[in-house]
C-alpha cells in the first residue's frame, strides 16, 4: 500500500514499498528505514540499526635502511704469560673509602701517595704489609697470604703494547690478594676511642693542656649544660660522695699492695680474674658445650689415658654398686665351686648374647688386679647394649611408669633407670612411654664405644671395633667418626680392622664446614 501524498506544483510521488538507504559515512552506523505498517489504526515505526566493523587499513611498513658498516681491522697479538715470582709480582689493591684526589685529579697540585712494601714476619715469606701515606691520608693494609690456592679463576695483570703488539699477563702477589687499603686522616683524635661510649677521650684545660676525660666527666658536662636543675643536684651529689683513695691515710696505700700482690683473695676469684681477662671465642665455647652433651664425662687434664674416662662416673653411683653387687656375687659362686662357667652365669645362659662381650669376657686375664674393673665395665656395657637392641627396633619404649618399661628391657632396676635418664625423654601425648631421639641416640652410641675401650685395659687400645660394630648394626665408618669426635686415633689395618687409641694431653677435632649443597 502507498499513502496518499500532498499535492504540489511537481507532479505527485509514491512511495515505493521498498526500504530506502539513507547515505552515511564510515564513522556512523548504518540505519534502515522499513516501510511504515499500519495496525489497529497506529503507524509503527521501527528502526534497526547494524554495526559494522572498522576496516584496518593496510599499512606498508617499511623496513630502516642499514648503514654500510665499516671495514674492521683485525692484527694479531702474541700473549705471554709470565710464572709467579713473589719477589717482583704486582701488588693490587683497592680504596673502598674512594680513590684520593691526587690520583684521579693532576690538577690539584698535591702528590699522589706512595706506597712501601714489607713482610708480615720476618721468618716467613708468605703474608704482607702494605703502607702508604700522602699529605693527609694514611693507608694501610696486610694479608696473611696464602699456603695452598685450589680456585679455579686467577688474577693477573694484563700489560698491552701497541707498539709490539704484545698481551703480558703476571699474576698478581699473593695468589691474587687484593689488599683493601684502610685510610686514616693525619692528626686526629677521635673524641671517643675505640668507638665505644665507655672509652676516654682528650680536652684541653684552662692552661692549654692536654687531659683525658672519662665518660663520667663528659655525662657531667652534658648535664650542667642541658640538664634540669633536679638531675644538676643528683650529679653534684654525685660527685660531693666520691673518695679519692690518695687522701685516706696508710689504707689507701695498703689496699693498693693488697690488689697488686692479690693478697686475700681466694683461688676461685683468682682464676676467675685470669680467666675473666682471656676473651674467649664464642665458637669454641659453643662447640665445648655441645661436646659435652654428647660425650660421656671427661678430664681434659688427665695425665694418663686410663683417667681421661672413668666407667663409675658414666653409669653412676647407684647403677655401679649394682653393677658390681652382681658381678661379686658371681665370682663367689665361682669360689665356691657352684658355678664353674661364670661367663654364662654373668650374661644368661638363655636369650642372645653378643659375640663381642663373650670375647672380651674370654680376653680378660682374671690373675691381674684390674680383671674385677674390666669384668664389671663389660657386664654394664652387656646391659647397655640389651637396652639399645631394645631401643632401636621401634624407637621407643612404651609403659604406663618407669618400672613397666625396665620390666621390658629385663636389665636391673637400678640400671634401667639410669640408661632411660642418660638416653630417653618422656613421650609427649596420649601414649605413655620414653622415646629416643636421633641426639639420644648419638649420644648412646659415643657411651658404648667408650666403654668397650675402657673393657680393653688400662692401655685404652683396641685392635678392632668391628664385631661390636655389627653387633650394634651400625657402619663401622660412623663409628670411627665418633671415636674420633671423643679424641681417640682411629687407624685401619691392612685387613680392613678398625683400632681405636687414646693419649694424652687429649685433644678433640675442630669443628667442620658443612659440605655446599
Amino acid at each position: 500500500r502507498t499513502l496518499p501524498a500532498r499535492p504540489s506544483k511537481q507532479s505527485s510521488k509514491e512511495i515505493p514499498s521498498h526500504s530506502h538507504k539513507l547515505p552515511v559515512t564510515d564513522q556512523l552506523a548504518h540505519l534502515h528505514y522499513t516501510t511504515p505498517k499500519i495496525s489497529d489504526g497506529k503507524i509503527a515505526k521501527t528502526m534497526a540499526s547494524t554495526s559494522t566493523k572498522k576496516r584496518k587499513s593496510d599499512k606498508a611498513t617499511s623496513s630502516p635502511t642499514k648503514k654500510p658498516s665499516k671495514k674492521s681491522r683485525t692484527a694479531s697479538i702474541s700473549v705471554e704469560v709470565s710464572p709467579n715470582n713473589p719477589e717482583y709480582d704486582p701488588i693490587v689493591v683497592s680504596f673502598p673509602r674512594g680513590v684520593p684526589s691526587s690520583i684521579t685529579d693532576n690538577e690539584t697540585g698535591t702528590e699522589p701517595p706512595r706506597f712501601t712494601c714489607s713482610k708480615l714476619k720476618a721468618s716467613s715469606s708468605r703474608g704482607r704489609r702494605i703502607t702508604g701515606e700522602d699529605d693527609n691520608c694514611t693507608y694501610t693494609a696486610s694479608a696473611a697470604g696464602r699456603g695452598h690456592d685450589g680456585r679455579l679463576t686467577k688474577m693477573y695483570v694484563c700489560v698491552y703494547d701497541k707498539k709490539k703488539k704484545t698481551l703480558k699477563l703476571v699474576p698478581s702477589a699473593e695468589k691474587g690478594t687484593v689488599y683493601a687499603l684502610e685510610q686514616a686522616v693525619k692528626e686526629y683524635t677521635p673524641s671517643v676511642a675505640n668507638e665505644s661510649m665507655f672509652g676516654t677521650g682528650e680536652a684541653k684545660d684552662g692552661e692549654g693542656n692536654t687531659k683525658v676525660m672519662s665518660a663520667m666527666d663528659r655525662v657531667q658536662m652534658l648535664v650542667e649544660s642541658f640538664g634540669s636543675k633536679k638531675k644538676q643536684k643528683v650529679m653534684a651529689s654525685r660527685q660531693a660522695n666520691k673518695v679519692n683513695i690518695h687522701s685516706v691515710i696508710g689504707s689507701g696505700d695498703i689496699m693498693m699492695k693488697s690488689v697488686t700482690k692479690q693478697e686475700g683473695i681466694s683461688m676461685g676469684n683468682k682464676k676467675g680474674m685470669e680467666e675473666g681477662s682471656k676473651m674467649a671465642n664464642p665458637n669454641d665455647v659453643a662447640y665445648e658445650q655441645a661436646r659435652k652433651k654428647m660425650l660421656p664425662p671427661y678430664d681434659i687434664n688427665a695425665d694418663a689415658p686410663s683417667k681421661v674416662y672413668n666407667a663409675q662416673s658414666i653409669a653412676g653411683s647407684v647403677a655401679w654398686n649394682k653393677t658390681s653387687r652382681i658381678v661379686d656375687k658371681v665370682f663367689e659362686k665361682k669360689a665356691e665351686g657352684i658355678e664353674s662357667d661364670w661367663i654364662s652365669a654373668l650374661l644368661g645362659k638363655k636369650g642372645h648374647c653378643p659375640q663381642s662381650i663373650t670375647t672380651l669376657l674370654n680376653s680378660i686375664d682374671l690373675s691381674k688386679k684390674s680383671s674385677s674393673y674390666r669384668i664389671k665395665v663389660a657386664f654394664f656395657l652387656f646391659l647397655t647394649l640389651k637396652f639399645q637392641s631394645k631401643i632401636q627396633r621401634k624407637g621407643f619404649v612404651e609403659g604406663a611408669s618407669v618400672d613397666d618399661c625396665i620390666s621390658n628391657i629385663y636389665v636391673p632396676h637400678e640400671v634401667g633407670a639410669r640408661l632411660f635418664e642418660l638416653f630417653t625423654s618422656t613421650m609427649d601425648g596420649k601414649e605413655a612411654g620414653f622415646i629416643a631421639s636421633k641426639q639420644q641416640m648419638s649420644k648412646m652410641t659415643s657411651y658404648i664405644l667408650v666403654l668397650y675401650v675402657i673393657a680393653s685395659g688400662k692401655e685404652m687400645k683396641v685392635p678392632s671395633i668391628n664385631q661390636l660394630c655389627k653387633d650394634m648394626k651400625m657402619d663401622p665408618k660412623e663409628a670411627s667418626l665418633v671415636l674420633r669426635e671423643a679424641g681417640f686415633v682411629v687407624k685401619k689395618n691392612g685387613v680392613g680392622d678398625i683400632g681405636a687409641s687414646l693419649s694424652v694431653p687429649l685433644k678433640f677435632p675442630g669443628p667442620k664446614r658443612g659440605k655446599r649443597s
